[in-house]
């Protein structure tokens, strides 16, 4: 993927007015495509796509009462007498001052009940009287219109005609002298919705007398702030200046337009302070640290490309974005300004832009895909504002980091960061520390467990209120409203809807009984319903029906007759008692919405909702929280919906919560999986993983303790960190990787790259914490707590795991650890404890038993025994092998010498026999592990000298023990055999025993000294003949029986080795050398040994000692093994391609006589050599540069030298098919060679007539079947 970048670098670099013209043109075609988009402001798009969720957002939005704002005019002392007359004056005189000056944003004010409205009421209840009635009303009617109760009611109703009594009273009994309309009108009662107020002089008072409350209606809604605010400020000036200081009344307001105002301009203010701090201090790091006044502005090219590019992308999508994503997106934009960071960091490290591109191409594009990956998981959120906000940050991420990688090159120029010798730099110092991190490691280990116990108790804040900000002014309103208006604390909404509003109300109809019943339960309150006055069709046609049953022509006349009696007898006109008689003998029809339109106006129109082709009705009940849910489990036996602003929260919480845990999780899961299919390997997934992991636990673990809680906006800022942790983590491993592979000393500049990252983070958002507004504080304390917690894991321990499984060892000269490894070794050791703890518990018991002391040592060992075969022969990745061994190996005592480069030589030796006795060094014996086990089977410890021990161990050979010495005395470090000591033949001597040597191969290369890592391989056991007391052959005396043995033993042990260790035996160990060096090369690697049968031809063709020259050796597949297979062969690699040369050089196994120059073959300067390699690389140049190099080859060949050329022959016409696939492949699709001129495919027998001419013999050896490669051998006379 490099090339392609390095190929736009440099087709631009040589054609600037192409370049400034495409870039600018792009650049201005997203601009146009992203001013095209629709900004959404719509706050509910922070909810979850629920239906109730959807209907409650519906009812708030659209209704009148949500967006009304209340006025409380109020007595300031409470200790002095209510005036309620006061409060009147002042609430008309701030009245009039919002009715002159504030029209423009006042759409109606109701500062008192008028009694119009209710005659309105009155009007219709006369005209249509029976659709108001319901079944309890009959029964009072029934009393009413007894005989006994008409005189009484009219003389009432008289005296009422004739006293000082309002106007619209005497109005209601002239048309209805005996008050049956009063029926249906107190129902206008229960629009009471709190009984703390009553009216006085029409005006809505507290029953104290100490409140009055009016309500405006404005013009705007409370989204828009803009023209709210210009409203707020006049309606705060009129209340300052109606009610002064001085004043004994004070007046408030409180409403969603004032909070939103307070909201806006909170963030407005805190916005302005905190991004011009920001600005100072990210300027100050910047030039600070890079020393050029530009480099601020450089960064944030790729990061306003990454917005424009989004912003492109989302309106061809969808054409609109909430603008509340676009916010919390422009913290994303914090990860974009990584990569220009990268980039300029690491070119101030190696001064060359070509060098910064390759270098950063993988960790940038990896990075970048893993976090984009991770934003667009949030498209499975519930709530649409955070699938815009995944949209925006992924579309972002994918500009910026294309922007970084093919435009911000040509904006830097070659002289931007001049190469010369720096000084290190106190930064460089600093980070310096990081490289030992062994403290800052331990308190990860011991801190992540608790901050694991208590991740769990992070809580999330679900009152959205705590997020908007309120002036104290605005809080004191709130808190006064509340305290004389409780009811609005538990207010339950009852909504019904339908197609048509007579549908809707059919269905509050059946809601309204629910409550009623309720009521009378004390379930709830109050309920206020518009199924009171506003009546469907269907149900006005039932009350009529009924009110027709109940008048009944005998009641009708003895009614009417009654009333005319008594009314005349009190001197009623007859137009009061013309107007019962028509009352009463009317013919009613269902009332039409024409006729039903002044009641609705008057009262019932801030209830219904007519919108967008449906009809919704809306009842409030005012519930006691405790009894909810019985109320809520009631009403869901009718059509309404029911909830209040705590379902919603409730809801939100659940959908947030089932979000979050959703996202993490499979976001985790995506960039787990992302990151394998990159590195190739389980082992570097998870140490670039684990870090991420732990950082997220530390992060809940110290929100928890500091008690700062989730909420809706620092939610999505932790998707921010997670983005952040994922790259930095990319961005360490890559460095590791190429200083591990190649040598490269990156890593200090990621470093750098990767501190002023999170400097300029943290100073982007934690200089949040100076901001008053809830939210933005939110946001600082999160973001700083992250981005420190993600810096020190990527700083310390993933460098530290990365070293621990690879460099530590291969420093050492050790393969690196794998995870199959770790597997095999934690279970290899597991065993071993085990089988120690009870082989030591059971020797304890058996030294207990005072009897049969001789067989229970023979039990005992036997134990041992089949403990030790079973812990070497359940691993199967290591192959074991017993040569040698006869059936009276073991029928005598003897001594067994046995050669000691490993821990396992131990168990190797203990399984073989139960009559053994090891002679064991101080630190076995004092083991805490097995020291025990040892001790118990009476194993004889060396520091206490062979002389003293000879009449000890004469006992035990008198019993048929063999005694197991290792005459070495200690392991070897590099598995060769050193010197023998004295001691064994001694022993051997002094017991009169033969000597019994035992070759023990392999063990070495399983588990080296200086580690316990158990490496796959092959353990194999070779019994020598036993050499007898009185055999001469090795001398008579113990000293020179101790030379000739020595002798003896290791020329046996150099037979057996060159027998056993053959290329299939170092495949494991070339594979090694080349792991973790990126997973195309691994697996080229391992298809390339397959295919080269582990070079097992090559090896054959070449003595054991020459001095060897491989000409385009590439990785260095070959010489390394030839390297391995004997020590005597001085080996020099030579490759055109600087990577794999640096690749090979750079191998753990790679030994002094092993060494590579990156060099063109054709003009590399040749010596004298014993062979010379041309494998695969003859094809790659033009026909006189083959005859030129194949001649030079001749003449550097030492007398008897060989020249091993390997190559298609396109002789071989069908086979050369295959040969010419598998190059295609090779050198173009998979870049894998690098090819100058085209390919020329050598002729075999041009070859062998070149080689004849120069005098040397040649011969072929053709094992091929389906591709022309060829190996020729040219042997030189």
């Amino acid at each position: 993927m490099a090339r392609i970048f390095l190929f736009l670098y440099d087709f631009f670099q040589r054609r600037k007015p192409l370049f400034w013209a495409v870039f600018l043109g792009l650049f201005a075609l997203l601009g146009a495509g992203a001013s095209r988009i629709e900004l959404e402001e719509d706050i509910t798009k922070f909810f979850p796509d629920d239906p109730r969720v959807e209907e409650l957002n519906y009812v708030f939005k659209n209704s009148k009462f949500v967006e009304r704002m209340v006025v409380m005019v109020s007595v300031k002392d409470s200790t002095t007498a209510p005036e309620p007359d006061s409060l009147i004056a002042r609430a008309e005189a701030i009245a009039a001052r919002i009715d002159t000056d504030l029209k423009p944003y006042v759409k109606q004010m109701v500062t008192r009940v008028d009694d119009e409205k209710v005659m309105e009421v009155f009007r219709a209840i006369q005209t249509q009287l029976p659709i108001f009635l319901d079944e309890k009303d009959y029964r009072q009617l029934d009393s009413l219109s007894r005989p006994e109760n008409v005189q009484k009611i009219l003389n009432e109703n008289y005296q009422q005609l004739i006293s000082p009594a309002g106007v619209a009273l005497k109005r209601i009994i002239v048309q209805d002298p005996l008050g049956f309309s009063f029926l249906a009108l107190k129902k206008l009662r229960q629009l009471q919705y709190d009984e703390n107020f009553e009216l006085y002089d029409g005006y809505i008072i507290t029953k104290d007398h100490r409140h009055l409350l009016f309500f405006i209606q404005p013009v705007y809604g409370p989204s828009e702030t803009g023209n709210n605010t210009k409203f707020i400020a006049a309606l705060n000036k009129i209340v300052e200046e109606t009610t002064p200081a001085h004043s004994p009344v004070m007046a408030s307001y409180f409403g969603a337009s004032a909070v939103a105002v307070g909201n806006a301009n909170q963030l407005r203010s805190d916005s302005m302070l905190t991004v011009g701090l920001m600005v100072v201090l990210l300027a100050v790091l910047l030039i600070g640290y890079f020393r050029k006044k530009r480099v601020p502005f450089l960064i944030l090219i790729p990061v306003l490309f990454g917005g424009v590019f989004s912003l492109c992308c989302i309106y061809l999508l969808k054409g609109t974005v909430s603008i509340l994503a676009l916010a919390a997106g422009s913290v994303i934009l914090g990860i974009a300004v990584n990569y220009s960071l990268h980039f300029l960091a690491h070119l101030k490290h190696t001064h060359d832009v070509k060098v910064v591109i390759k270098d950063l191409v993988a960790p940038m594009t990896l990075g970048s895909a893993t976090t984009v990956l991770a934003f667009f998981c949030l498209q499975f959120a519930n709530a649409a504002v955070l699938r815009d906000l995944g949209l925006f940050a992924a579309f972002s991420l994918i500009g910026a980091s294309l922007c970084s990688l093919i435009f911000l090159p040509h904006f830097i120029s070659a002289q931007m960061f001049p190469a010369h010798v720096e000084e290190e730099g106190r930064i460089e110092r600093m980070l310096l520390k990081f490289e030992s991190p062994k403290m800052m490691v331990i308190i990860i280990l011991l801190a992540t467990p608790v901050f694991l116990y208590f991740a769990g108790r992070v809580s999330f804040n679900s009152d959205m209120g705590k997020l908007n900000f309120m002036h104290e002014e605005t809080r004191q309103a709130q808190e006064r409203l509340e305290k004389v208006n409780k009811a609005s604390l538990s207010a339950v909404y009852v909504v019904s809807t339908g197609r048509t509003l007579e549908e809707a109300l059919r269905k509050n109809e059946q809601a309204t009984p629910v409550l009623q019943s309720l009521k009378e339960e004390h379930a709830l309150h109050k309920f206020s319903s518009v199924s009171l006055f506003l009546i469907s069709d269907s149900l006005q046609r039932v009350r009529i029906a009924r009110w027709n049953e109940f008048w009944s022509a005998q009641r009708k006349e003895t009614v009417i007759a009654t009333v005319k009696r008594e009314a005349t007898a009190l001197k009623f006109s007859q137009t009061v008692i013309g107007n019962f008689d028509q009352l009463i003998t009317k013919t009613y029809q269902p009332a039409s919405s024409e006729d039903m339109s002044g009641i609705r106006a008057a009262f019932f129109d801030d209830y219904i909702i007519e919108k967008d082709g449906r009809a919704t009705v809306i009842s409030l009940a005012n519930v006691d929280p405790a009894k909810k849910p019985f109320v809520y489990k009631q009403l869901e036996r009718t059509p309404a919906q029911s909830f209040d602003r705590q379902m919603l929260t409730n809801l939100f919480v659940e959908y947030v919560h089932a979000d979050f845990n959703f996202i993490v999780t499979f976001t985790a899961l995506l960039v787990f999986g992302a990151l394998f299919l990159s590195f190739g390997r389980i082992e570097l997934t998870l140490i670039t993983f684990v870090p991420m992991f732990i950082t997220w636990i530390w992060i809940l673990g110290i929100m928890a303790l500091a008690g700062i809680e989730f909420n809706i906006i620092n939610v999505m800022v932790s998707t921010f960190i997670f983005g952040l942790g994922d790259d930095y983590s990319i961005f360490i491993m890559d460095g590791l990787q190429q200083e591990y592979a190649y040598g490269r000393k990156n890593l200090p500049s990621i470093r750098i790259s990767i501190l002023l990252s999170a400097a300029t983070t943290i100073a982007g958002l934690g200089v949040l914490i100076f901001a008053k507004h809830p939210a933005l504080r939110s946001i600082a304390s999160i973001s700083i707590i992250g981005i420190v917690c993600v810096f020190i894991m990527s700083q310390t321990l993933e460098p530290y795991l990365f070293r621990w499984l690879i460099t530590n060892r291969t420093k050492k000269g050790f393969a690196p650890m794998t995870w199959v490894g770790i597997l095999r070794t934690g279970f290899t050791y597991g065993l071993f404890v085990l089988g120690a703890l009870l082989l030591t518990l059971i020797g304890f018991v058996f030294r207990l038993i005072p009897f049969g002391k001789k067989k229970i040592k023979i039990v005992y060992h036997t134990m041992i025994r089949y403990i030790t075969w079973s812990l070497i022969y359940f691993e199967p990745t290591v192959k074991k092998r017993v040569i040698g061994r006869q059936p009276d190996t073991f029928s005598k005592a003897s001594v067994i010498i046995a050669n000691h480069s490993s821990v396992l030589d131990i168990l190797l030796s203990t399984l073989l026999h139960p009559k053994l006795i090891l002679l064991t060094n101080e630190w076995v014996w004092k083991s805490p592990v097995f020291g025990g086990v040892v001790r118990l089977a009476d194993y004889y410890p060396v520091m206490e000298g062979a002389e003293e021990g000879i009449e000890r161990l004469q006992a035990r050979v008198d019993e048929g023990y063999s005694v197991v010495v290792f005459p070495e005395g200690t392991r070897s470090e590099d598995g060769k055999l050193r010197r023998f000591h004295k001691g064994a033949f001694f022993m051997a001597e002094e017991l009169k025993v033969a000597i019994q040597p035992l070759l023990i191969h392999g063990a070495a290369d399983a588990i080296p000294k200086g580690t316990f890592y158990l490496n796959k391989g092959e353990l194999t056991l070779k019994f020598l003949p036993r050499i007898e007391p009185n055999d001469p052959r090795f001398g008579t005396t113990y000293s020179e029986r101790t030379k000739g043995i020595s002798r003896y033993f290791k020329q046996e042990y150099a037979a057996l080795a060159k027998a056993i260790e053959t290329p299939d035996y170092y495949a494991y160990r070339l594979i090694s050398n080349y792991l973790y060096k990126g997973p195309i090369l691994e697996w080229y690697m391992r298809v390339k040994l397959r295919l080269e049968k582990n070079y097992e031809p090559f090896h054959r063709m070449i003595p054991l000692k020459a001095t060897i020259l491989d000409l385009g050796c590439g990785y260095g597949f070959l010489s390394y093994m030839l390297q391995f297979l004997s020590p005597d062969r001085i080996i020099t690699g030579v490759d055109y391609d600087e990577d794999k040369i640096e690749t090979a050089l750079h191998g753990y196994a790679r030994t002094g006589r092993l060494n590579f120059f990156c060099a063109d073959v054709t003009q590399f300067p040749l010596e004298k050599y014993d062979v010379i390699i041309i494998s695969d690389v003859l094809h790659y140049l033009e026909t006189n540069a083959q005859e030129a190099l194949l001649t030079r080859c001749f003449e550097a060949l030492n007398p008897g030298g060989k020249l091993i050329v390997r190559d298609g022959n396109a002789d071989l016409k069908e086979r050369h098919k295959g040969t010419k696939l598998t190059e295609f492949f090779s050198v173009k699709l998979l870049k894998f060679n690098k090819s100058v001129n085209a390919l020329n495919f050598v002729s075999g027998q041009n070859l062998t007539s070149l080689a004849r001419k120069h005098g040397l013999k040649v011969a072929q050896q053709d094992d091929a079947k389906f591709t022309s490669n060829v190996i020729f051998v040219f042997e030189k006379n």
